[in-house]
């Protein structure tokens, strides 16, 4: 009996497996059901990549950590003494309790937006033919260069002095959506993977609206969709690719193509009104300052928070342990001693109130205009580097030279002399042009300068080599490689 109940309960189970493992594959699982529906509307596709430069915005990137905050600290930007919770950040200890976090943060979110960027350019293809297939082209190069730079971005950051060693392994790639971790690519492997993206960015905004109406007004392009053809300078358009291109181009030591594609770009803007040089009036504008010299910009991220982070990390009212700024002697040397510049007074001030003696920065203060279309915005890609790569790799200094007399004209200083040195110059302009915007440091790196300022001094350098330039790999990408 005992033998014939077991038997019986058997064929039970079992029927009941077959029912069950029959009705599980039937069901379709919910995240495909959402992700069918998102997909199934112009909308939904919408959503989801504007999500995309969403998440550029985070603090752990472009909001906060990889322009005027972290980057900015490596690069010694600001004084950071022993009191502060960072100081350990600006002495390059990486294994800090404190420092380590952010640097695994930044690499988290860089990759998870890289998976959320492939997870679109396989569904835009999966759910083809609800919009148009240019509408589909402009989308997908956008992703594919949102990809490209935040590849590259890892790369510098976590990758080897590439112009010491190029072949040390750096970083992995994803160019499509990956269950598992890839391996860890030499740098000079890493740099032909972003390249062909970006050229694959570039075949697919061919027909940009940026390059007929600019990066504000809407046109008829793709039945004057503001989504699509408004705006453009809060994208990853046409123009931010060929910049994105250059820097990448001049950061594996390819000179001539890094000037051919910066040359480009200056072409375009000398070609049209689009992209003109901010004013001196708008610049210095007393109740309205453009300080970050909007109309120049090709490419912004798109910060609402950005007037709170201008509290939390720059306003004068802050602890003097805790306020992000410059020896005033170390900010008085960058723009040296010149107040014509119109990037000092506007953006550099010291509080008429308070015990700070420091000048403090005002960059992304919010304006009195609440209208002003350059408000929450911060700099990716812009006209001055372009010009700046265009004189650092120019083929005689006397060229190099009048690309930078350009860029001194339209801030506001007089022409260098003919004798005076590239090198000194472009690095002089690059301490002054990229304040709040995280370049300095990868300029450091890239150039391996082997000394630069200890902004946490007032004066005297601080030696430089891989075990400051290098960040490490986070644990939980070591651990599974």
């Amino acid at each position: 009996m005992k033998q014939h109940f077991y038997k019986i309960t058997f064929v039970l189970l079992l029927s009941l497996m077959a029912i069950s493992c029959s009705d599980f594959l039937d069901v379709v699982p919910q995240d495909k059901i959402l992700e069918s529906q998102t997909y199934s509307s112009e909308a939904g596709i919408q959503n989801i990549h504007n999500g995309l430069y969403l998440q550029l915005a985070d603090n752990r990137l472009y909001g906060q950590q990889l322009t005027m905050d972290a980057l900015d600290i490596l690069g010694q930007q600001y004084e950071m003494p022993s009191p502060y919770i960072k100081n350990k950040m600006a002495t390059y200890t990486y294994s800090d309790p404190v420092v380590k976090p952010i640097f695994s943060d930044i690499w988290g979110k860089a990759f998870t937006t890289v998976l959320s960027c492939n997870k679109f350019l396989e569904n835009i293809d999966k759910y083809s033919g609800v919009i148009s297939k240019e509408k589909a082209d402009e989308l997908k190069g956008e992703a594919i260069a949102i990809r490209a730079l935040l590849h590259f971005d890892m790369l510098r950051l976590y990758g080897p002095i590439y112009k010491v060693a190029p072949a040390n392994p750096s970083i992995p790639y994803y160019d499509a959506v990956s269950t598992g971790n890839n391996p860890l690519l030499p740098a000079n492997a890493v740099i032909p993977k972003i390249v062909a993206d970006l050229d694959a960015s570039l075949a697919l905004l061919k027909n940009d609206p940026v390059l007929t109406s600019g990066k504000y007004d809407a046109s008829t392009a793709f039945d004057a969709n503001p989504y699509y053809s408004a705006n453009r300078g809060q994208r990853m358009n046409y123009l931010a690719v060929k910049c994105l291109k250059a820097r990448v181009l001049l950061y594996a030591g390819d000179k001539t193509g890094a000037s051919t594609v910066a040359k480009e770009v200056i072409d375009f803007t000398k070609a049209t009104t689009f992209f003109p040089w901010t004013s001196q009036t708008a610049a210095t504008n007393s109740t309205n300052p453009d300080r970050t010299f909007s109309s120049e910009n090709f490419f912004s991220i798109s910060d609402l928070s950005l007037y709170t982070k201008q509290k939390l990390l720059f306003d004068a009212s802050l602890d003097m342990t805790k306020i992000y700024a410059p020896l005033l002697n170390r900010i008085t040397a960058v723009f040296e001693s010149n107040d014509n510049d119109y990037r000092n007074l506007p953006t550099w001030k010291v509080p008429i109130t308070g015990g700070i003696t420091k000048k403090t920065f005002f960059k992304y203060e919010d304006v009195t205009d609440k209208t002003k279309n350059f408000r929450f915005q911060i700099p990716m890609f812009k006209l001055s580097e372009m010009y700046l790569i265009a004189a650092e790799t120019a083929a005689v200094p006397a060229d190099g030279i009048a690309f930078l007399n350009t860029l001194r004209f339209n801030r506001g200083l007089t022409n260098l002399a003919a004798t005076a040195v590239v090198a000194t110059e472009v690095t002089k302009e690059y301490k002054k042009e990229f304040i709040g915007e995280g370049q300095l440091f990868f300029y450091y790196k890239r150039t391996n300068t082997t000394a630069i300022p200890n902004g946490s001094a007032t004066s005297g350098n601080i030696a430089m080599g891989p075990v400051q330039y290098v960040v490490p790999l986070p644990d939980s990408e070591i651990n599974f490689q």
